[in-house]
């Protein structure tokens, strides 16, 4: 509790430089969690953020976040991407199901195959593959993915073994695919603000290179995906990816270069590339889809 109090006072106002030595040490795991959170939640809005190899954080000219804010972004994502409650939880990890059993297009799948990992009825998870993006079809009880029959114009190419092809979609989506696919995922993408080539590779199980390594991923927050404002729209998205939202999401060379992006997108954040691996939703949702495909075995 004393340790609680102690970083809480630290960060509650808001200083434009804090110095921390090893704040975790003495936190519950739930209290280490909410810190980390804050952290990455400081990082995703500068880049004067700093973790220190003997276990010294330094953040300086960090914009104050309330507890609220932070609590919300990361509640939204979390319920997008690992709620079974939410509809768009199902939806979407039924879509992205269908990459790591087919190892993005790799084999085919049996359409009960992906039922069974679903707990749907067969019929519903062959309607989930015909709309659900990548170039997916059913045949005969089969379904393939093949992303080079998607009608929009890859934003990105990806090299899984000795395939390689393009695909559409937004930069967070990687972190979602990135940790189905074996052995691991590469990937290539131009910063539609510099020209500089930002090359990247994940295995299942991290972030295995980042060049340059200031780049950074742009994560909007999940609430202007439910404004018909910002031009997203789930129907839409499955026959245009980058006629939307998704073509507004990109991976950026440097935290400079996505600022403007950050500003036209209020509540957005933008995480270095490892930094994102890393938020809890996401090491939650590699938990969940791994076990949930059988993937380690």
């Amino acid at each position: 509790m004393q340790q609680k109090v102690a970083v809480s006072t630290a960060l509650i106002t808001g200083p434009p430089i804090i110095l921390l030595d090893e704040p975790t040490i003495g936190l519950d795991v739930e209290a280490v969690r909410t810190f980390k959170d804050w952290i990455e939640a400081a990082k995703s809005r500068t880049p004067s953020v700093h973790n220190h190899p003997k276990g010294l954080t330094v953040m300086s000219n960090i914009e104050h976040d309330t507890d609220a804010s932070l609590a919300d972004f990361m509640a939204r994502w979390r319920r997008i991407t690992t709620d079974d409650t939410d509809d768009t939880a199902k939806l979407t990890r039924g879509g992205y199901a269908l990459i790591g059993l087919t190892n993005f297009g790799e084999r085919p799948v049996p359409s009960t195959r992906l039922a069974e990992v679903l707990g749907w009825p067969v019929s519903e998870a062959e309607a989930l593959a015909r709309h659900g993006g990548w170039g997916t079809r059913v045949e005969d009880g089969l379904i393939t993915v093949n992303p080079e029959r998607a009608p929009s114009a890859p934003r990105r190419h990806v090299q899984i073994g000795d395939r390689r092809f393009g695909v559409t979609g937004c930069a967070p989506d990687v972190f979602l695919y990135a940790p189905l696919v074996r052995p691991s995922l590469q990937l290539e993408e131009t910063c539609t603000v510099t020209g500089t080539p930002i090359r990247l590779v994940f295995t299942p199980s991290g972030v295995e290179s980042v060049d340059p390594s200031g780049a950074v991923v742009a994560m909007p927050h999940p609430q202007e995906l439910d404004q018909p404002e910002s031009g997203f729209d789930v129907e839409e998205c499955k026959t245009d990816l980058d006629g939307n939202l998704c073509s507004q999401c990109p991976f950026y060379s440097s935290a400079e270069a996505a600022q403007g992006w950050l500003a036209a997108h209020p509540g957005g954040r933008v995480f270095p590339v490892r930094e994102a691996w890393d938020l809890s939703f996401l090491r939650e949702w590699r938990d969940r889809m791994s076990a949930l495909l059988n993937l380690d075995t």
